[in-house]
């Protein structure tokens, strides 16, 4: 029943036939509609929990009297104390106060299991409020990553420029730079060398030139 008004409130019943209609069994009830902050009334009636996890239902109300937390079905169970177990899961109950004449219980289910699946209520003498929950199966999501080849590495626009050095690092790698400057060294020394000779020729010519 959504959508409610104050004008339905009243008597409600509810029927059902069994045995081909040769037994009836009736369950009558009291519907209450106030305007403004109901006495009893919960931050959410369906509330949805993971399978192993936990949910947490906040039940506010206003009278002073103990107030219960209930699975409703074939037959209602309720809690005893502040902690205990209701279809094999845990339940943790806390009552605070976070108003005046405005008091709060604090259910926790944990442990959760997809049995745990059905109508649930707070309640508060003769005022109960209902509240679904669902228990649903995790899902388990695989990522696959592959790693990059050579080519995409290489020819990635995001890549960052990479600098080659052929060096060898450590005692052998010291020993091969020394080898490449003394081949630079023999490689540039007899051109060094025709170059002299070849200025020095060069000056003697002028000389010559000028005293002749």
């Amino acid at each position: 029943m959504t959508d409610l008004r104050t004008e339905d409130s009243g008597s409600y019943r509810c029927a059902v036939e069994i045995n081909g209609g040769s037994d009836v069994i009736i369950k009558r009830f009291h519907l209450s509609v106030t305007p403004g902050t109901p006495e009893l009334y919960v931050d959410q009636q369906d509330v949805t929990g993971v399978e192993g996890g936990s949910v947490i239902v906040n039940c506010y109300y206003s009278d002073t009297v103990n107030i219960k937390w209930c699975r409703i079905g074939v037959s209602v169970s309720c809690m005893d104390g502040n902690s205990g177990t209701i279809s094999e899961t845990s339940v943790t109950l806390q009552q605070t106060t976070d108003a005046p004449r405005r008091n709060v219980l604090t259910v926790t289910m944990s442990g959760l299991k997809t049995e745990n699946t059905g109508w649930y209520r707070c309640g508060v003498g003769d005022l109960i409020m209902p509240v679904h929950i669902t228990v649903r199966q995790q899902t388990t999501t695989m990522t696959i990553t592959q790693a990059p080849t050579t080519e995409q590495s290489s020819f990635s626009p995001t890549a960052e420029p990479v600098q080659t050095d052929n060096t060898v690092q450590g005692p052998e790698g010291g020993k091969e730079k020394d080898s490449m400057r003394w081949e630079t060294t023999f490689f540039y020394l007899p051109k060094i060398g025709n170059a002299v000779l070849f200025l020095l020729c060069t000056i003697i010519a002028v000389v010559k030139f000028r005293v002749n």
